[in-house]
């Protein structure tokens, strides 16, 4: 076995001022999740078995078929994993198709603190019982690197950075890649809640960052929550592309826009320079580049 890669680089803090420490509110309660249908597999997968030591008992090995999609998600599970089967199915399911495409292998392994790393393979590794925010958050790493040239390193976000005073949180200011991972998280609140924010939470600041996320394909009612992973324009970096037999009947609700504030609320200090980001040590994730 062979130990979690490292980032391919350092990653270099933001100095933008975050709007909050930590996202207070659930994403869960407001995404829809999907019927799926669960079957184990014999054999557990390379890409797991690179990973035993994460796993102190033995992975057990499942493709999942949601009724958006007519190709499987494989998860590997530790049986000593925090998080049950049912639970992950659910929780991968509420993950917007359009982004959920580009989703690898889930691997669920056990600890007392929720973290998770994402491969640029689009392999997901949790650990602990993590909300749906922290599987969003992760599969939009896995969509930031589909292509292998992470959008987050693109002038265009770069710019969009350099243009606005504020990230959403803390967690953001650690590398421009937690900052697309966390904008998109907001991103996806904006399109169910009538294009606002949570409460607490200002656009101002941050106008440009939301701005680059709207101009990007993924970021459209049709594309994100269309049902079927087999969107026109096919994307040839998504994962899965096939489309289901028939289409899910299950429309994502819009929610009623969330009360906003009109000017900037206090903000929480920015990261340290010298912050850096090593796989299986944060609370929240961690981007684990190979």
């Amino acid at each position: 076995p062979r130990d979690p890669p490292a980032p391919a680089v350092e990653p270099v803090a933001l100095t933008l001022q975050a709007q909050q420490s930590d996202f207070t509110f659930d994403l869960g309660t407001a995404l829809i999740s999907h019927d799926s249908t669960v079957q184990q597999i014999t054999g557990v997968p390379g890409n797991c078995q690179d990973f035993t030591s994460e796993c102190p008992t033995a992975f057990q090995t499942y493709n999942v078929t949601y009724d958006d999609c007519g190709d499987t998600w494989t998860i590997c599970r530790c049986t000593a994993a925090n998080m049950t089967l049912d639970t992950a199915v659910e929780r991968l399911g509420q993950v917007p198709v359009g982004l959920r495409r580009y989703v690898g292998t889930i691997l669920l392994s056990p600890d007392l603190e929720t973290h998770a790393y994402t491969l640029t393979s689009g392999d997901i590794h949790m650990f602990g019982d993590t909300q749906v925010d922290t599987w969003v958050h992760e599969a939009a790493h896995a969509y930031d690197w589909a292509t292998g040239s992470p959008l987050s390193g693109s002038p265009d976000w770069t710019e969009a950075i350099g243009n606005d005073t504020c990230v959403p949180d803390t967690y953001s200011q650690t590398s421009v890649g937690e900052d697309f991972a966390q904008m998109t998280v907001m991103k996806i609140f904006s399109m169910v809640y009538g294009n606002s924010l949570p409460t607490g939470w200002t656009m101002d600041c941050m106008s440009h960052q939301m701005q680059y996320m709207s101009s990007l394909p993924l970021f459209n009612q049709d594309t994100l929550f269309g049902n079927t992973c087999a969107i026109v324009p096919s994307d040839p970096y998504s994962r899965h592309s096939t489309p289901p037999a028939e289409v899910a009947s299950r429309v994502q609700p819009n929610y009623a826009p969330q009360p906003q504030s009109s000017t900037l609320l206090p903000v929480v200090a920015a990261a340290s320079n010298s912050s850096t980001s090593v796989p299986g040590t944060s609370t929240k994730d961690n981007a684990a580049i190979s």
